[in-house]
């Protein structure tokens, strides 16, 4: 989806739509919770960013205020009506026709509210020549939810659904050549095209591990790049999009020699290309997998984390899988347990250095306030994860009594 948005992709994008096109990238994955609202504020940030300076200053005034006014609405219904109102004037008064590239779509999909379906439906109907939406996920949009409203905005995209093949090995080495972070030597990108499988994510996340750590001391190249934080959280990405009988096959075929899946579950792991030929497709996820498949529970009272698998127990009950950013920011307290984590630290660990003059301290707090959600039994009166106003943040090893 980025090379879509990409410079070299233009041409041919605007040849089939016979007229100028802007190519706008969402990484759903930069969503500060998951809702319709934030949708709304990530499409119209997406938008402002690019039409910076193209558009007429008059025309990027209302974007701004329409994206201030989403940003500050109380309630689903303001912040729809500026989105539709942002959306309208955009394709009626831009020269260029708006192409969404929505990447990472699965989660906020889900959490769409039918109002939000409905309305991007009939934004797409109504400016048929000026708005295309195209999106990314693992699974069709039909198998992600139906209904009425589902069903109408996954017709748009019924006759023009693809399947996206891996990587082959060509592909994988123009690709790694064209990352401004890859692996200075042979050894190091052998080991990206070997273990990746093909994958774009986890390709670009080996290349970027093994970029910063070229000579890991004391450790095979290829077992040092699978422990970097990066390839795990790809890893886990997919993994926390897999359901629970696909990834209890997925153990068995990476634990056991003769994994006995039943043929309809084996063929659709490989329709999902997580599997070929009854083995799955990288050898770093199969070891990820693996380690899932061995991991102990984990008993006793306190927040406990297994960086290899990405398991998390909360007073010794696991909990349901954390999203990306929601993982980087447990991991990154966690690591400092007991310790005050500024929210400087926490922009540049979860977001990334890029993120410091975009990411302001609401959507920190919304971020914060997504995990306590996730292991805290009462958010509102949180034992672990703690405020230290003014200040920032604090995951504690022992429970802070109400």
């Amino acid at each position: 989806m980025r090379a879509l948005g990409s410079p070299e992709a233009l041409p041919a994008i605007e040849e089939r739509a016979q007229g100028p096109c802007a190519l706008v990238y969402l990484d759903c994955n930069q969503a500060v919770a998951l809702s319709s609202q934030a949708f709304y504020e990530l499409v119209l940030r997406a938008l402002l960013e690019k039409i910076a300076g193209a558009a007429a200053p008059d025309l990027q005034q209302a974007l701004r205020q329409h994206h201030q006014t989403v940003t500050d609405a109380d309630s689903a219904f303001p912040a729809s009506l500026s989105f539709n109102l942002a959306l309208t004037e955009l394709c009626e008064g831009f020269e260029r026709s708006i192409v969404l590239l929505i990447d990472e779509f699965d989660e906020i999909f889900a959490s769409l509210d039918e109002r939000a379906l409905l309305n991007l439906r009939a934004l797409r109907d109504r400016f048929a020549r000026r708005l295309t939406y195209a999106t990314a996920t693992m699974r069709s949009l039909s198998e992600l939810r139906s209904g009425t409203a589902e069903d109408e905005f996954s017709e748009m995209f019924a006759s023009t659904t693809y399947t996206v093949p891996p990587l082959t090995s060509d592909e994988m080495v123009r690709y790694l050549a064209g990352l401004p972070s890859r692996p200075p030597d042979l050894a190091g990108r052998e080991v990206c095209l070997r273990l990746s499988g093909g994958h774009p994510g986890i390709l670009v996340a080996l290349a970027q591990a093994l970029a910063a750590h070229p000579e890991p001391a004391g450790r095979d190249l290829a077992e040092a790049a699978g422990l970097e934080p990066g390839p795990r959280a790809e890893c886990l990405k997919i993994w926390a999009q897999l359901r629970p009988q696909e990834q209890a096959d997925l153990v068995a075929m990476a634990t056991q020699t003769d994994a006995d899946v039943a043929a309809p579950q084996s063929r659709r792991l490989e329709t999902l290309g997580l599997a070929r030929q009854g083995k799955l497709f990288s050898p770093l996820f199969a070891d990820f997998v693996a380690r899932r498949g061995r991991a102990a529970e984990v008993g006793g009272e306190g927040v406990h984390l297994d960086p290899d698998s990405g398991d998390v127990w909360v007073d010794g009950m696991r909990i349901p899988v954390l999203t990306e950013l929601e993982f980087r920011l447990l991991q990154l307290l966690y690591d400092r347990i007991d310790k005050l984590t500024d929210k400087y630290r926490i922009v540049t660990a979860v977001w990334g250095d890029s993120y410091l003059d975009e990411v302001d301290d609401a959507r920190v707090e919304k971020l914060v306030s997504r995990l306590r959600g996730r292991i805290e039994p009462d958010p509102a009166a949180p034992r672990y994860l703690v405020t230290v106003r003014g200040r920032g943040y604090k995951l504690l090893s022992r429970p802070q009594e109400a």
